[in-house]
């Protein structure tokens, strides 16, 4: 810019500081009339707009007059006006369209200003009207920032406001009506079940699975809350017309990490019970599996994680005799024991599984039963080493180290 150029645009922009009462007038009114969100019973006072306007017009005019203030001052009308605006639910774009509005008539303003003068006054100003623009942008960047920081604290806010909800359900509180219905409206919940609580494990480290489970939940159209605690992803999930296993069949298309769902719900109060048997549900998931599982199909597993210290006790008065065995014959028996159930105790079916012989199957099975004093057949004893079978699994630091004795007269058992 040249000094004969920078000269002019000085003594242009003053003079039109001092049409500044009129220029905002007819600023607001253009705004009004184009603006929807600016009319009358928005979400801005004519007044706070009127003012809004006169500042952010005499902060652009005065620096283009001169002024010189330091970076942060010079834009803190804008930054002002864009955090008022985020404030106000105003959209962003709604912002920028007034200010582009606003930057029309003030550049025609300086344009009439230097209308009628001299050639040499009128050329000189058409060499920087680009300067008069990109001081225009200059602010419109500060209200950007502005409005940008003011969203983001009030999302943080919301956020915090949300997960101080979902704890307060968590913690019980959701048998207080009005705190129900305010804690529904506030996590975007439906104000009606079922709902059903999802609990998710997740690496810290791994970012992209702080968001798996609520993703594939998005996916399929389920509306939910999240909160997370520690290494879990805790999801409040409205059902809908759905089901529990429709539900699952959507977690398990790209499942991360252990995924736990409780039974469904309907009343709020019902949410720490929810969370509990969710949270149990994923204990019964070896660590390092990627699996969905529900507690209404862990009820076994369940038990024992419930009560960790009788499942141990139950597992040694059942299995502890074999740990007396060297490691290899032990481990034989307990994978013998383990696949006999699982093939419906069936001999026949266990020796196609473990590649041996039916007969072989009936000898381990009979020396598990010599060892311990129990039978098979005994539907107690049946119970006791199934159970104890998945304490194994589920809490490996149970291992039984005691011989138990035979209970209720049980005696060796029968070939």
């Amino acid at each position: 810019m040249s000094a004969d150029s920078s000269v002019v645009l000085r003594a242009v922009a003053t003079r039109v500081l001092d049409q500044l009462p009129g220029l905002s007038s007819e600023i607001v009114r253009m705004i009004v009339v184009q603006e929807p969100t600016y009319q009358a019973g928005g979400a801005v006072p004519l007044e706070l707009l009127t003012q809004s306007v006169a500042a952010n017009v005499r902060m652009v005019l005065e620096s283009l007059a001169g002024v010189e203030r330091p970076e942060d001052e010079e834009l803190s009308v804008a930054r002002t006006t864009g955090r008022r605006r985020a404030q106000q639910g105003v959209p962003l774009e709604a912002v920028l369209r007034a200010y582009r509005l606003a930057t029309e008539l003030v550049l025609s303003a300086m344009l009439a200003e230097v209308r009628g003068r001299p050639y040499e006054e009128l050329a000189a100003f058409l060499e920087v009207t680009s300067a008069v623009m990109k001081e225009m942008d200059h602010h419109s960047e500060g209200v950007v920032d502005g409005y940008r920081r003011a969203e983001a604290e009030l999302q943080r806010r919301d956020a915090q406001r949300q997960q101080a909800t979902f704890d307060a359900l968590l913690e019980g509180r959701g048998a207080d009506s009005d705190l129900a219905d305010e804690a529904l409206t506030t996590l975007g919940l439906p104000p009606r079940g079922p709902y059903a609580i999802v609990v998710a494990t997740f690496d810290i480290a791994a970012q992209h699975t702080l968001s798996a489970t609520r993703d594939a939940c998005a996916a399929y159209s389920y509306t939910a809350a999240w909160r997370i605690r520690g290494d879990r992803e805790i999801g409040m999930v409205a059902l809908g017309n759905s089901t529990v296993p429709r539900l699952m069949s959507a977690l398990r298309r790209n499942p991360v990490g252990r995924i736990g769902v409780s039974d469904p719900f309907d009343a709020l109060h019902e949410i720490p019970e929810a969370f509990r048997s969710a949270e149990i549900a994923v204990q019964t998931i070896a660590r390092g599996s990627t699996e969905v599982a529900w507690i209404a199909e862990r009820l076994p597993e369940a038990l024992v994680i419930s009560s960790p210290a009788l499942a141990a006790r139950l597992a040694e008065r059942a299995l502890g005799p074999l740990f007396d065995l060297p490691d290899d014959e032990r481990d034989m028996l307990l994978r013998t024991l383990a696949v006999w159930y699982d093939s419906g105790r069936s001999a026949a079916r266990s020796a196609q599984r473990l590649y041996c012989h039916r007969n072989t199957i009936l000898n381990r099975l009979r020396r598990i039963e010599n060892l311990s004093g129990w039978s098979l057949e005994d539907h107690r004893f049946l119970l006791a080493s199934y159970l104890g079978l998945l304490t194994l699994t589920l809490l490996p630091g149970s291992q039984p180290v005691a011989r138990p004795a035979p209970v209720n007269g049980a005696g060796p058992a029968r070939s």
